[in-house]
This record gives structure tokens, C-alpha cells and sequence, in this order.
């Protein structure tokens, strides 16, 4: 699967709360049918039963203002068990001026009780599997 080495939307890293990741700009926005973001995860555990969720966040403001736009299809179940695996988020944006460039950022978040934690990066990708 093609990808950019040198733009990654996360380099791995081991969170146990919610982490919002570097911005990524893109100047003219998305392709005509969008992108996607693969998540490869693993390590992913809890000491109880959280969920790990991850989007894609947006911000059209320089990095004002930040909304949750673009999720996976479902959030990722964590459990005594080390899971591993790979989340696509499919994302389209489009700029809203000249003045204002949209940025994007990969975030996770972690929730429930109990101890988590979770590696994970990210990276951009024009189509999935």
C-alpha cells in the first residue's frame, strides 16, 4: 500500500490516556475522493474493559478551533488481552479560503477505568485493502 514516508500523521507511540497528535497541513485540502488514514495498532490492553477511539480531527481556523470529524466504523474493545490490528478512517476536506489553510491531526481517545495503554501510529494512505 503506497505511502508517503516522509508525512506521517503519528509517529508509534504508547498512550494510556487521550493524546491529540502534531497538526498536518494540507493546503488544497483532500483528492477528489478523499484519503485515508491508517491506524496500525498494537499492545493495546487494560487492566479492566476500556475503548480506544481514534479520528481524525480538523481545524479550517489555524488550529483555533479543533472539531472530531472523521471516525472508524467502530471503537477498538480493550481487555487483559494484547490486541493488535489496523483502523482506516476515510476523510474528506475541502479549504474554505485563501487565508486559512486546514489542518488535520490524528487523535486517540481512551476511556472507561482501569489502567490502558496502547501503541499505535499513523500515516496517510490513498486507498485500503
Amino acid at each position: 500500500m503506497p505511502t508517503d514516508a516522509l508525512i506521517q500523521l503519528q509517529a508509534s507511540v504508547t498512550k494510556a490516556t487521550t493524546f491529540n497528535g502534531a497538526a498536518l497541513l494540507l493546503a488544497g485540502g483532500t483528492p477528489r475522493r478523499g484519503l485515508k488514514a491508517r491506524v496500525i495498532y498494537s499492545a493495546a490492553t487494560s487492566t479492566t474493559t476500556n475503548t480506544a477511539l481514534f479520528s481524525i480531527d480538523v481545524s479550517y481556523d489555524g488550529a483555533s478551533t479543533w472539531n472530531s470529524d472523521f471516525y472508524p466504523p467502530t471503537a477498538l474493545a480493550l481487555t487483559t488481552t494484547a490486541q493488535s490490528g489496523e483502523v482506516f478512517i476515510p476523510f474528506d476536506i475541502s479549504p474554505t479560503g485563501y487565508s486559512n489553510v486546514p489542518q488535520i491531526r490524528l487523535t486517540i481517545t481512551i476511556s472507561g477505568g482501569g489502567t490502558a495503554s496502547v501503541t499505535y501510529g499513523g500515516e496517510i494512505v490513498s486507498a485500503r485493502p
